[in-house]
């Protein structure tokens, strides 16, 4: 299906992140205490392409030759990588520990560009057998098409349901790219984290949570209905304090002064990073954000990014980020 709607201009300056990148943002592993150890086995570019093995730990199955693929989506890309596939080139690709951050890249993924803008003639110089793609770069297809056939899954349309056109985007990929025992074994081991985060979750019972991304010291992204963060809420028994409008892609840009309005007396303001460099300081001095009841009563907190607009290994990431959080004491 192809997108109906435009993306959100910041959505132009970057793949799949929610701001342009730049300078003045805090990096997603400096200034605040992390939530470490989790488990990024689960999205392990680095494993063998079968994870097949027989009782005495030999490998099951012969490994099938890597396929040459050019992603021009993080999504797309992450979940290849969990397939056993590691792109050659990826579109900003220098923005990924930022933004994605993990599976790493490995040095040899060479950057195409911007997503929009890719370097055709570097793109074909790598000689690609598949291209990834999303319909929000329908308009270079048929240059694409000139390099190498092309893949395009959507993930994000208007009728919403992220999180499991996620899954069929893993199962295609299973399938286009030989890999389809890689593909099932995955999302079965997504499958499992879901559930273990849901257990813990009810067990812990947190109150409900606003998500959000700063987008300056008097604005943000605020995630909800339509969204990979909401669906994965829901798959795992949270509560999203935020009801009001958003786009197909799950977000809504407010002024903070709108937290108000949905911040209950037990409601959490979760925060992801980077984060502009003046925002804090400034928020610090702000009276309308120090008086919020989840800030006056330390019911808030900054984690590391998480690909907004990503696919199952972003689900899994957000997943295990905010029940750690909610739930420190379950951490494995």
């Amino acid at each position: 299906m192809l997108l109906l709607e435009e993306p959100p201009e910041e959505h132009h300056a970057l793949l799949v992140g929610p701001f342009e990148p730049c300078e003045d943002v805090r990096g997603a592993h400096d200034a605040l205490p992390r939530l470490d150890g989790l488990s990024a086995a689960v999205v392990d570019s680095t494993r063998p392409a079968s994870g097949l093995v027989d009782e005495l730990g030999r490998r099951a199955v012969d490994e099938a030759p890597v396929p040459r693929v050019a992603s021009l989506d993080y999504g797309l890309a992450s979940t290849a990588m969990a397939l056993g596939v590691t792109p050659v080139g990826i579109a900003a690709a220098a923005h990924w520990p930022a933004w994605v951050v993990e599976p790493a890249l490995p040095p040899s993924v060479v950057d195409i560009g911007r997503d929009r803008e890719v370097n055709l003639e570097l793109l074909a110089s790598l000689r690609p057998e598949l291209i990834l793609a999303t319909p929000y770069v329908q308009a270079l297809r048929s240059r694409l098409e000139d390099i190498a056939p092309v893949l395009s899954l959507a993930i994000y349309t208007p009728d919403g349901n992220p999180l499991e056109r996620s899954y069929e985007a893993a199962r295609a990929l299973g399938e286009r790219l030989g890999r389809r025992q890689e593909a099932r074994i995955f999302l079965e081991e997504a499958d499992a984290v879901l559930a273990d985060c849901a257990a813990r979750i009810a067990r812990v019972k947190p109150g409900p949570v606003l998500l959000i991304n700063f987008m300056d010291a008097r604005h943000a992204r605020v995630y909800g209905a339509q969204g990979l963060y909401q669906d994965v809420l829901d798959r795992i028994g949270a509560t999203n304090a935020w009801d009001g409008p958003t786009t197909y892609w799950g977000f809504q840009t407010i002024g903070l002064e709108e937290l108000a309005t949905k911040a209950g007396p037990d409601t959490s303001i979760i925060a992801f990073e980077p984060i502009p460099e003046d925002v804090e300081p400034t928020l610090a001095r702000s009276p309308l954000w120090t008086r919020l009841p989840p800030i006056a009563e330390g019911r808030y907190a900054v984690l590391p990014s998480v690909l907004t607009f990503g696919t199952v290994p972003a689900a899994l990431r957000f997943a295990r980020l905010f029940t750690d959080h909610v739930d420190p004491a379950g951490r494995a």
